[in-house]
Formats: C-alpha cells, structure tokens, sequence
C-alpha cells in the first residue's frame, strides 16, 4: 500500500491537499470523473479487445469467453493489444461489482495480468495487488488497481486459480460523513466488506503511458 499514499503525497503536497486523506486522492487522481475527451467505451463482446492510450474501454470476461493453461492456472480471459509496443505503461483497473449468480450479495474478478510475447507465450505476470475497494453510497461497488508494466504490447487479462472458493476481504472502513456533489449530506456506519471471487466478471480497463519503469500509478 506504500505506493499508493507516495503517489498521492507526490501528487497533493501542499495546503489542503496533504490534509485529505491520500487513498482517497488517490482513487480521485486515477479514477475520477471522466473527461468528454475520454469517455468509457464499450468493448467488442468476444475477441482482442484493441486499446489505444488513455481510451478506458468497459469489457466483460463472461462463461464464454476463451480459456487457456496460464502460469496461476487455467482461466477464461481476453487479450488485450496495444497498437505497438511501449517500453512503459501503466494498466488501471477497475472491476465492477456483479450480482451473484448463485446467491446473496456481489461477486468480484480477481485479476491478474499476463504479459505476452511475439512467440504468444507467457514473458510476465502481474497480479492486481493491492486491490482497493471502493464503496459509497449512490455508486457502483468496484475494486481499483493500477499495474505498471514494461515492453508490453499483448496482455491477458485472466484470474489466478488461487482465487478460486476465496473472497475479497476488506478492513473495516470507518464512519463517513461527506457531502456528495449534488450537495446532499450522507453519513455511512463502520463497514466490512466480503465479495466472492467469480471466474467471470466486468471490468474497465485503462492504459497510461510512462516515462520511465514503476511510474504511471
């Protein structure tokens, strides 16, 4: 979690800003309202789903999708291609809060992300850890990753087969008094969160470019 107050500090440290708690710079910074200029789009509903830089794009892993033997075990995924290869990204996730299928209460993806070559095999993984949760009232429940990455063109998204029968667990969040921006006032009671993880699910996923190795998150 260390990484995450650090780009918050670094990117809030002055005045009022060092006053606001840095998770939730955080998650403003990097999953904020978006932009006319760079609303989300709908991906294809099967296939390589083209990204182009700073173009968040809405994807589903669904019963469907394909499946293949990765190093964290076998899992339904879809590839994601970049329109060349870059010496650094960030990759930020966002997965979506679905009904269960099977009973009360969400589930969640838990992903990880496979780097993959030129010959379609496996280079590197990168599970999206920490997984930050964000709940509030009014809004979609979502978990917010942010992954950097290295001489990558071709990605899979795809889930670890240790998450398999496990769930996400939150820390206990403490009481929130705010106003929301179309000025009502909410106040929410100390939460503990528990989402079952799912072989499928939604996300939304983003590509940043960076500079130089680790930055972009």
């Amino acid at each position: 979690m260390a990484w995450i107050l650090g780009a918050g500090l670094l990117a809030f440290g002055s005045g009022a800003s060092m006053a606001a708690n840095p998770l939730s710079v955080w998650k403003e910074r990097l999953f904020g309202e978006r932009t006319i200029q760079s609303p989300i789009r709908e991906a294809s509903p099967e296939g390589v789903v083209l990204l182009g830089l700073k173009r968040p794009e809405r994807l589903r892993i669904g019963p469907d999708a394909d499946q293949r033997d990765f190093p964290k075990g076998k899992s339904r995924y879809r590839e994601i291609e970049l329109q060349r290869e870059f010496e650094h990204v960030a990759l930020r996730i966002q997965v979506l809060a679905q009904p269960n299928p099977k009973g009360r209460g969400n589930v969640v993806f838990n992903p990880i992300v496979y780097v993959i070559g030129d010959d379609d095999k496996v280079r590197d993984s990168k599970p999206a850890d920490p997984l930050v949760l964000d709940i509030r009232p009014f809004k979609p429940t979502r978990l917010l990753a942010c992954i950097p990455l290295d001489k990558v063109r071709r990605i899979a998204v795809a889930t670890p087969e240790s998450a398999r029968g496990k769930s996400y667990e939150s820390k206990a969040r403490d009481k929130v008094k705010a106003s929301s921006k179309d000025g009502f006032f909410y106040a929410t009671d100390p939460v503990k969160v528990s989402l079952p993880y799912a072989d499928t699910g939604d996300l939304i996923v983003e590509v940043i470019r960076a500079d130089n190795k680790g930055e972009g998150c």
